[in-house]
């Protein structure tokens, strides 16, 4: 863990008492469940927040902006690399871990639901979480509470599409438009793979013997292929910056990777890179914010997680993570996000190429979807077997 940040905003306050959450207003905001929330906004809150979310600039923006605007007494972040690392921490301290909200994704937000570790989440009554029924529907069939609370286990805020083919374009000219060429022998010893968490390795190799990825009928196939790719890889790296970093200074040809990161490569920092959708498919997923169960502050917890969907929310999860917010195309194109997005390009937000082209990277047409499949769900017996390939061909 890194980038722990915490501000005292009124240290004498803290220091005399307050340790477990002031309130703002005039009853127990710390002890209602979010799906008790009664009204909107709530009147009574804990003045306190503790958050970790991978997306660490926009979570620090995010809090700042929030405990200004809510007069908080405090409030932490922390930045993680790998999901295990929330989740172990939930696991081992599942009434005192000391965290209210925590950025996921759907396959640790599904484990966490199945160890009851996770509150659902009043989305219908919160007014700036406004999402598109192609990215919510199938994220409320699968996440909606079934324990008579109602509610929805977690809030999806990006789109996010894997494995892509990122490279770096000094090295490499012509890639082509298939996912053999992460098996091609021209470039052994020049491929990076992310592989900071099974699903990601595996999917690359079920995609190239032509299977889903989210239902493979044949293991053995994925663990032989991804196998025989490993005399050709020369890392598998196990965080996003490092991998991207890897392709941008070239030392990586290519390898794989998730679309938000090529964005960040491209316009963040200028880098020789370019990227594409294999025409054997990728995966489609929701990255999203959920609240643990036994977090201090829900209520709390619960404001802050529909502040992040107000409209500077969003705007600012596209100048901090490049990241695809979960709005309909034509807000990209012909809306007011848009407008924003080509307004701050350049000298506000000191991006580099264009923005029409980073608008383009972020519209998703009915032909790039139906080349898509959806992460989720899967079934145990994929989880585990993905696991133990990934133990076995990343420790070979």
């Amino acid at each position: 863990m890194t980038n722990r940040r915490a501000i005292l905003k009124t240290a004498g306050v803290l220091g005399t008492g307050c340790l477990a959450g002031c309130l703002g207003g005039d009853s127990d905001g710390e002890s209602i469940r979010p799906v008790a929330i009664e009204e909107w906004p709530p009147e009574s809150y804990n003045n306190e927040l503790n958050t970790w979310n991978w997306y660490a600039e926009w979570n620090e923006w995010g809090t700042e902006a929030f405990a200004e605007e809510y007069d908080l007494d405090s409030y932490s972040t922390e930045t993680y690399a790998s999901p295990g690392d929330w989740f172990t921490n939930l696991q081992s301290n599942p009434e005192n871990h000391g965290i209210d909200q925590i950025g996921a994704f759907s396959e640790w937000q599904y484990r966490a639901v199945e160890e009851d570790l996770l509150e659902p989440i009043p989305i219908d009554m919160m007014p700036n979480v406004e999402i598109p029924d192609q990215y919510l529907d199938v994220h409320r069939e699968q996440f909606w509470s079934d324990d008579g609370a109602g509610g929805l286990y977690g809030i999806p805020h990006s789109i996010v599409i894997s494995p892509i083919v990122m490279y770096n374009t000094e090295e490499l000219q012509d890639p082509g438009e298939s996912i053999d060429i992460l098996w091609d022998e021209e470039f052994a010893d020049e491929i990076s793979m992310i592989a900071h968490q099974p699903a990601i390795l595996c999917e690359a190799g079920a995609l190239y013997t032509g299977q889903d990825p989210t239902d493979p009928d044949d293991f053995e196939e994925i663990q032989e292929v991804l196998e025989q790719q490993r005399d050709l890889v020369f890392t598998y790296a196990d965080d996003h910056q490092t991998q991207m970093q890897l392709v941008m200074s070239g030392d990586a040809t290519l390898g794989s990777h998730m679309d938000g990161r090529a964005f960040r490569a491209i316009y963040n920092h200028g880098g020789d890179v370019d990227w594409f959708i294999p025409e054997e498919g990728a995966t489609w997923g929701t990255d999203t914010l959920v609240i643990p169960k036994n977090a201090p502050n829900p209520v709390t917890s619960t404001m802050y997680l529909d502040y992040l969907f107000s409209d500077e929310g969003m705007e600012q999860l596209i100048d901090t993570s490049l990241y695809r917010p979960p709005v309909a195309n034509d807000e990209f194109t012909d809306g007011e996000l848009g407008e924003i997005i080509r307004e701050n390009w350049t000298d506000e937000w000191e991006k580099e190429g264009d923005a029409e082209d980073f608008i383009d990277d972020l519209v998703l047409t009915e032909e790039t979807m139906d080349n898509l499949y959806h992460n989720w769900p899967r079934s145990d017996e994929v989880i585990e077997r993905y696991d133990e390939i990934w133990t076995a061909v990343t420790a070979g």
